[in-house]
């Protein structure tokens, strides 16, 4: 039968679901919880939606974001990691939200809107992270992800 393929995904079967978060020893877990919340102090601010999505160079039309920009970061991607479980440590956590100010004030003329927002935000993620404790974001060696992982995009 044609009607209903492909089949669609039982919630037993959907990636992230909670059974993943269970295994999670209760440091580990209160770890992720804090990096959540500061994505989410992050997400608040009135000047972080150019930040929440990769950047889409080829749409903006910015040839150069490609070769100026080495290892692109965004705050989506960074929670998608997060989630999944692709950071080992929180200073990993902390590394990839300081590499998408970084990206933002290397491609962006100093005194610009984006450039001065990355500039806020650097301000916000600072002060929030520096209220989570150091630590892991994974239990064992399986976490992997760290920062330099050239995954996801931002400015």
């Amino acid at each position: 039968r044609e009607a209903g393929w492909p089949p669609s995904p039982s919630p037993h079967t959907m990636v992230g679901t909670t059974s993943k978060k269970q295994k999670l020893s209760p440091g580990v877990e209160a770890n992720v919880k804090a990096c959540q919340n500061v994505l989410k102090a992050l997400k608040k601010s009135h000047v972080s939606a150019p930040f929440a999505v990769p950047v889409d160079w080829k749409a903006l039309n910015l040839p150069l974001y490609p070769k100026m920009i080495k290892h692109p970061m965004d705050l989506g991607t960074i929670e998608k990691k997060l989630l999944a479980g692709r950071y080992s440590a929180v200073s990993d956590f902390a590394a990839d939200i300081s590499l998408v100010w970084d990206n933002a004030q290397t491609f962006n003329s100093d005194g610009s809107e984006i450039y001065d927002a990355a500039a806020q935000l650097r301000e916000l993620s600072d002060a929030q992270l520096s209220g989570v404790s150091p630590g892991p974001l994974s239990d064992g060696g399986g976490g992997g992800g760290a920062s330099g992982s050239p995954s996801g995009g931002e400015r």
